[in-house]
């Protein structure tokens, strides 16, 4: 179904959307400069992840498989109810882990622009206790409100990843270090860069229309 390559596109983009907590990441590692590898193997497994995962739906449900394949597997109620119990956790948990580390940074942030206008320690943990309460309640408002919640992540996708994690970075490579570069790496940051916009701008027009 071609039709529905513009979101499949938006969701594989937005499983690359990370980049928030990469200064975190960076900051905290023990041996900063095994960065560069750190990136390359982490993001190698989760390509191979996501292809697995993405042959073996095609495979089992051909072009009848949902948006997550977590619930063709529970339509076709051929799998294990045990199984299904142990996905269902360990997704949960994948959730939990993934919200903690993404909303780091943005708590981080709200409360440096909150900090300046907090009198004393005590009133600055109410004031990060609160935030943090505040971007919990924001994201179940999220899930609640947006049932097709397949169809906002292919937005967020095609949009901001986009920008942020194919655009941008290729500009800034070439900004910064274009006289010193390659024609080849030029020709790749341009590539991404015309990719990433004609993929972001034909991909959100498909999916919106």
């Amino acid at each position: 179904r071609t039709s529905g390559l513009p979101l499949a596109l938006g969701l594989i983009a937005y499983a690359f959307s990370g980049h928030a907590i990469v200064p975190s990441i960076y900051s905290s590692m023990k041996k900063p400069q095994e960065y560069e590898y750190m990136v390359t193997f982490t993001f190698s497994i989760v390509i191979t992840c996501c292809c697995l995962v993405a042959v073996s739906g095609y495979y089992m449900f051909g072009s009848f498989v949902e948006d997550q394949i977590t619930i063709s597997l529970a339509t076709a109620g051929t799998a294990p109810k045990l199984a299904m119990d142990m996905l269902t956790w360990l997704m949960i948990l994948t959730a939990f882990s993934k919200f903690t580390l993404t909303m780091f940074p943005l708590a981080l942030g709200l409360e440096e622009i909150v900090a300046p206008y907090v009198p004393t320690e005590t009133a600055m943990e109410v004031a990060s206790s609160l935030i943090k309460l505040i971007l919990i309640v924001l994201a179940l408002a999220v899930a609640i409100f947006f049932p097709s919640f397949s169809f906002l992540c292919s937005l967020v996708g095609l949009i901001c990843t986009m920008i942020v994690s194919v655009i941008f970075p290729a500009g800034a490579h070439l900004v910064l270090f274009g006289d010193r570069i390659p024609l080849w790496e030029k020709a790749l940051d341009w590539l991404f860069i015309v990719g990433g916009t004609f993929m972001g701008v034909v991909g959100t027009i498909a999916t919106v229309g």
